[in-house]
């Protein structure tokens, strides 16, 4: 159903730039070089700027500068040579170089002809003259084809990717522009900066402006190693804790996801469903202390003074995150109270019902269904449908009715988990959960 849906969509995009294309005026001057050498000296910049793209890390995205040559050529050129030079670079520049399957080239090349021509439209529109030999400045209907440019060039991909994923637009739309839409703003006057020293001193003009513009991809590329390096570093620590116990290699990113689909099937914003992911991945970081090494490491069942050892680390966990300051009042509270109880039974605090926070009450649920649903010493993994009833014994005792309800119907969390039968090797009652509040180390 989504790749139908998804085909249908790309189809329209693709029927909507063919429209575009075929109703633009292509007519030549009675001089058409000074037209052909400024499609061809754009059309090289764009590609050059198309093949240093960075790799976002969302859904197979990428990101470069183009959007300056391509703009520039809008200004100058009008939005039929522009939307030529921004589907031919994107054509090539995806099928050659990015080497994208059929779908996506179709996707790309479509969207970026539709969000160039119609961001040229809205340009000329408003009354701006355009011609290769000549530049003017226009402020105002250059800001609103901006505009008109990145609202298309985002929101068509977004669309795209919450079709062929699940993710709601919104969400998808958030991950995209992440904090570089503003920049992408800042840096759009560069391209009328290209376009006057183009129409001033042709192609040296253009060189002039390849420093910034490359500078502007060089800054784009630091943010997203440094993003990238930080989110490396806290899996790097997790998975040096987890390698104490056999038992729950990969546990803390297992349940990140988990909680991210749950955070997203009751509606949650994009920043808030970061922010119990990241809590999720940290909410055992506190076992790092060497007083729960040997308690790690026991295949048996815990003894009363060692459970209540293992029950300080959602402190422990709490005291390491909030060291830093980004995490403290969102991300240190939700890995704090990942052990609350609905009923107030829980620890370290004893909080109860919606005083508990909401990442909290996720992390609980995620944490308990990849503890059953992965093999142990006294027990095989449960199905989705087991697990789906043991939490139902404890909703509203242990766990927030509403989110078992949302868990429940979740087919992406069923399908992750996987839904085949696998048969108990333990007695039932040497089972967690059995007869009792499900316990979780």
């Amino acid at each position: 159903m989504r790749n139908t849906k998804l085909n249908l969509y790309v189809s329209s995009l693709a029927v909507l730039a063919a429209a575009l294309l075929w109703r633009s005026d292509w007519s030549l001057p009675p001089e058409p070089e000074a037209l052909l050498n400024s499609v061809a000296a754009f059309a090289v910049l764009g590609f050059l700027s198309e093949i240093a793209f960075l790799r976002l890390p969302f859904a197979n995205s990428t990101s470069s500068v183009a959007f300056i040559p391509y703009l520039a050529s809008i200004v100058l050129l009008g939005p039929a040579w522009a939307m030529a030079i921004a589907g031919g670079t994107f054509l090539v520049s995806d099928a050659a170089v990015r080497r994208k399957p059929l779908i996506k080239i179709i996707h790309n090349t479509s969207k970026e002809i539709v969000a160039v021509g119609t961001a040229g439209l809205v340009y000329v529109t408003l009354g701006t003259r355009v011609s290769p030999g000549e530049f003017h400045l226009s402020v105002f209907p250059f800001a609103v084809a901006v505009s008109t440019y990145f609202l298309i060039n985002i929101g068509a991909p977004a669309t795209a990717i919450a079709l062929e994923s699940g993710v709601r637009l919104r969400e998808s739309w958030r991950k995209l522009v992440g904090g570089s839409l503003l920049f992408d703003f800042m840096a759009s006057p560069l391209a009328l900066l290209l376009a006057f020293l183009y129409t001033e001193a042709q192609l040296w003009g253009i060189i002039v402006v390849t420093v910034p513009l490359f500078l502007i991809r060089h800054v784009y590329s630091v943010n997203l190693q440094i993003e990238q390096g930080n989110r490396d570093l806290l899996e790097l620590m997790v998975k040096a804790i987890e390698a104490r116990d056999p038992y729950t290699s990969g546990h803390s990113l297992r349940v990140s996801r988990i909680a991210g689909i749950l955070a997203r099937d009751i509606g949650l914003s994009g920043k808030l469903v970061e922010l119990i992911e990241t809590a999720a991945i940290l909410h055992d970081v506190g076992k790092i202390h060497e007083e729960y090494a040997l308690i790690l490491r026991k295949p048996e069942r815990l003894t009363p003074q060692e459970r209540a050892l293992i029950n300080t680390h959602p402190i422990r966990s709490f005291e390491l995150v909030r060291t830093i300051s980004g995490f403290r009042g969102g991300v240190d509270l939700a890995v704090r109270h990942h052990h609350e109880n609905w009923d107030g039974s829980g620890y370290p605090d004893g909080l109860s019902g919606r005083a508990i926070p909401v990442g909290a009450r996720i992390i609980m649920i995620a944490d308990t269904i990849d503890a059953m649903t992965t093999d142990r010493p006294y027990r095989a993994a449960l199905t989705f449908d087991e697990v789906v009833a043991e939490l139902g014994r404890y909703s509203g005792i242990q766990f927030d009715p509403e989110l078992v309800e949302v868990l429940s119907r979740s087919q992406v969390i069923r399908k992750l988990v996987g839904s085949s039968r696998v048969p108990l090797v333990s007695p039932p009652e040497t089972r967690e959960g059995a007869g009792r509040l499900i316990a979780v180390r």
